[in-house]
């Protein structure tokens, strides 16, 4: 029997105090919003699977992770926790997910969801339009395609990459030495990252991006963002590390989201590489929050 793996983000669980407030983000976001009871699930609108699952707590801190494994794997999976020392439960109180449950050994809840790989690229942008006015055509309200990616805060930085790695089956594709490992998932051509670890003092979420076609969308969205009043952002800009374009917004508590397009792809005949680059080619002025002792503020209560 092959050794199971992940094969992409499903997407993530918060905790936050007020779940309207959850609602009215995310809503302006671009994510189609579903209230069930005392969860709010969120997801990109066509999406199969809620990418964002948002329970109540007392303070907004991470619930879970949630990644995609092949149907049939389930078996296998519950087999390889067991052996590291870790077991299959049922879902937590705001797990309003389908599959497998575990803590990792730093008491993170993650869920293993069977499904179809994620990774399917947004549609390229218009481009080599004959004799049309494209600013006229352009759709002015775009919505996220899927879930790509996000990043957390972990106390324990390589014993957590390598539990990423031996145990979820996650590889990592770059790092920026001391700041951040990139990690990607699944087989053949994939996105260079679907998630990543950022040291910290504790765990905590640091941001999640969603997919769009080009930066006349991500333009849009964060237009979108600012006439619904959610005017703090570091953007647009170009990354480094997987050459991606970006825009955050601050989330209503502390934390981001981000639209991004044009990630690279990368084979198995990628190289991981440790660089020490600035974490944007181009972009808004140099901000230490992106790039200082620790990229961005873990808000998150310990």
């Amino acid at each position: 029997m092959s050794d199971p793996k992940v094969i992409g983000l499903n997407g993530f669980g918060l905790e936050v105090p007020d779940l309207d407030v959850a609602a009215k983000f995310y809503g302006a976001f671009g994510l189609a919003c579903d209230r069930r009871g005392d969860v709010l699930a969120l997801r990109s609108p066509g999406r199969p699977r809620d990418e964002a699952v948002i329970s109540r707590g007392a303070a907004k801190r991470l619930h879970h992770l949630s990644f995609v494994i092949r149907p049939g794997d389930e078996g296998a999976f519950a087999e390889k926790l067991g052996r590291a020392g870790l077991k299959v439960v049922a879902a937590p109180p705001g797990g309003a997910r389908d599959g497998l449950w575990f803590q990792d050994p730093w008491g993170t809840w993650i869920n293993l969801c069977p499904g179809d790989s994620p990774q399917t690229p947004a549609a390229k942008p218009r481009s080599g339009a004959l004799d049309v006015h494209l600013w006229r055509e352009l759709d002015r309200d775009p919505k996220p395609a899927r879930i790509g990616h996000m990043l957390m805060f972990t106390p324990d930085y390589p014993k957590a990459e390598a539990f990423f790695e031996q145990v979820l089956g996650l590889r990592t594709s770059d790092r920026a030495t001391g700041k951040v490992s990139f990690m990607a998932a699944g087989d053949g051509v994939i996105d260079h990252h679907c998630f990543g670890l950022i040291p910290s003092s504790h765990r905590g979420f640091q941001h999640a991006s969603f997919q769009v076609p080009s930066i006349d969308d991500i333009g849009f969205g964060v237009w979108r963002m600012r006439d619904a009043g959610y005017k703090e952002s570091f953007g647009p800009g170009r990354h480094a590390l997987a050459s991606n374009l970006f825009h955050y917004v601050r989330d209503p508590w502390g934390s981001w989201v981000e639209y991004y397009a044009e990630m690279d792809r990368i084979s198995e005949k990628w190289t991981t590489r440790d660089w020490s680059e600035l974490p944007y080619i181009w972009g808004p002025e140099w901000a230490p929050e992106f790039w200082g002792k620790e990229m961005n503020g873990n808000f998150e209560p310990k």
